[in-house]
């Protein structure tokens, strides 16, 4: 119990007329495999120095990728995007699930290799939200995978063709803010076009 000893003690003021954006950049969302990652940073801890409730959930430092490696690129379709956070558990034992839903348009070969090839693959999302603070899903111990999918090629002319994806991770804690540099592999190819 001597962590509860440490616990930060701080005002949580909210500005009533304070613009907040909701949704996310449909292109500044980034994935990688974790096993393309050589460095992941780590949150500070509860008694370390400069641990303030701003810091428990910030990564500041960079992402470290093994040598030709990177995050690659994806756009998202408008308005589609959301980056979640629930608490599951027990009283006095809960967990955070975190999870990327979004929609990704276009049964095309690109959109549905990437499904096809990274289904089962761990991996670490990088989504930039309106607010402007980049969110990660996923991290080395405890991936993000493709929880569910479904590709429709839509019935009528009104409907979308596209990939509806959720991603998630287990990591216990919420998705931090990510204030590290976003490195992009160099070779990926362009988009694919629509």
């Amino acid at each position: 119990m001597s962590e509860f000893k440490d616990l930060p003690i701080e005002n949580l003021p909210q500005y009533v007329n304070e613009d907040i954006a909701s949704g996310v950049s449909e292109t500044q969302v980034f994935a990688c495999s974790v096993y393309d990652i050589d460095t992941f940073p780590e949150t500070l801890k509860i008694g370390e120095a400069g641990f303030t409730l701003d810091k428990a959930v910030v990564l500041s430092d960079d992402i470290v990728f093994k040598t030709d490696r990177g995050f690659f690129q994806m756009t998202v379709q408008t308005e589609t995007g959301e980056v979640k956070n629930e608490l599951g558990g027990n009283k006095g034992n809960k967990k955070a699930k975190n999870m990327f839903d979004f929609y990704v348009a276009n049964n095309n070969a690109g959109n549905l290799g990437f499904v096809d090839i990274y289904r089962n693959v761990p991996m670490v999302m990088v989504v930039l939200e309106n607010t402007g603070r980049h969110r990660v899903i996923g991290s080395v111990k405890s991936p993000a995978y493709m929880d569910t999918v479904a590709a429709t090629s839509g019935k009528g002319p009104d409907d979308d063709n596209g990939i509806q994806i959720t991603v998630s991770d287990s990591t216990g804690r919420i998705a931090p803010i990510y204030e590290g540099n976003i490195t992009l592999i160099i070779d990926a190819p362009a988009p694919p076009a629509p």
